[in-house]
């Protein structure tokens, strides 16, 4: 809906001149992000079909001034149309996952610059187009540092494709800009959503084992964790990569949320069982080589299913592997009585959920203040 604005006549006409100066100036710099998405762009299954689908990413242009244009389809997965088993009675969204899950091989858009054969600790963080305030805090605080007591760390982002645009330019070019500048984006041709976290695990494995298998161990999180990597590797010292290790937050004994009103709703019939796997919380967890590169083969014939959280549990289920509680790992964020954003709190740990840009650049600082002290242990 339009509003209009009404001028009393009696208004001098520099007024006039300064809304005539300033209105274009302030469309400019605060244009609209567009983040709507129907059904089929949450699952992400046909928007490669897409007429304004954008491009593979290997263009050597910085930002262009010129409007988008319509580019050809990129990748095709025919859709199982007639499938009686679907239900009607459950979410579109949740139709459309079961119709479309045997789509689960995308080209790659974006490939961050090649592993290092002396790769000590990959950090692979998972993040979307439009959250590069949370990309640029990272590779200043936590995953600037690539050198860390002589053993090598890299950091890496997944990425879907995203249809979200500024003022008509897609964000895509932003990550192309930033693939360039960094090296450290990793993107595939389906659509950012949350139902296709599940399809980012499945490639991320695959690309793991395929082109970066020289990498020790894995930390995989999320875009809004404070991560102490000198914690991390302490807790490496003594193991070994050619064994299976995965540490982290685990849940035991969680259920399936059968209330369709909430957003990790499953049915009965993507689920019928009464209780899921054990699994670690997304937020972040450990892995080494042996663990990242059985996954990859145990996800191959693994059925797709929306919570990739849960999805990894089902694979290390039929892996045998011990999951490991570490109680460094926060991922669902500090709750303690006492004031949580704490230095000397967060120098015991891990690894903590739900901090914004902000946050993440002050308890780094705060953390690597050579002036902190703590005097005493705190309980968490």
């Amino acid at each position: 809906m339009k509003t209009f604005i009404f001028i009393p006549r009696c208004l001098n006409c520099i007024f006039w001149c300064y809304v005539l100066v300033l209105t274009p100036i302030l469309c400019f710099l605060f244009g609209w992000v567009d983040f709507r998405a129907s059904p089929e762009e949450i699952v992400g299954v046909g928007l490669a079909r897409r007429s304004h689908d954008f491009q593979n990413g290997n263009s050597a242009s910085e930002f262009s001034h010129t409007p988008p244009q319509p580019l050809a389809p990129v990748s095709e997965c025919l859709e199982k149309v007639s499938l009686p088993g679907i239900p009607q009675n459950i979410p579109v969204v949740h139709q459309l996952f079961l119709q479309h899950k045997h789509c689960r091989t995308f080209p790659r858009l974006l490939t961050p610059r090649v592993c290092d054969h002396d790769l000590y600790l990959l950090l692979a963080v998972k993040s979307t187009a439009a959250q590069i305030d949370r990309r640029a805090a990272l590779r200043n605080t936590w995953g600037q540092v690539e050198t860390i007591r002589g053993k090598k760390v890299r950091l890496v982002f997944l990425l879907g494709r995203s249809q979200d645009n500024v003022k008509g330019y897609p964000l895509q070019r932003l990550l192309e800009y930033e693939s360039r500048r960094f090296g450290d984006i990793l993107q595939w041709d389906f659509a950012d959503s949350f139902f296709n976290l599940t399809l980012k695990e499945v490639h991320f494995l695959s690309w793991f084992s395929q082109d970066c298998r020289e990498a020790q161990f894995v930390l995989k999180g999320d875009d809004d964790v404070f991560i102490h990597t000198g914690n991390l590797l302490e807790f490496l010292q003594d193991r070994s990569p050619s064994d299976h290790l995965f540490a982290g937050d685990i849940i035991s004994k969680a259920v399936p949320i059968r209330n369709r009103k909430l957003k990790y709703f499953i049915p009965v019939v993507m689920f019928p069982a009464n209780r899921y796997p054990p699994y670690a919380g997304g937020g972040g967890y450990l892995m080494s080589r042996q663990t990242v590169i059985g996954l990859d083969r145990a996800a191959q014939d693994t059925d797709l299913f929306p919570i990739d959280d849960v999805f990894v549990g089902m694979c290390l289920q039929k892996m045998n592997v011990t999951l490991v509680f570490h109680d460094g790992f926060r991922t669902f964020g500090l709750r303690q009585k006492i004031t949580p954003f704490d230095p000397c709190i967060y120098r015991e740990l891990m690894l903590v959920h739900k901090l914004n840009s902000i946050e993440l650049w002050t308890m780094w600082s705060m953390v690597n203040d050579p002036n902190l002290i703590c005097r005493k242990s705190i309980k968490l």
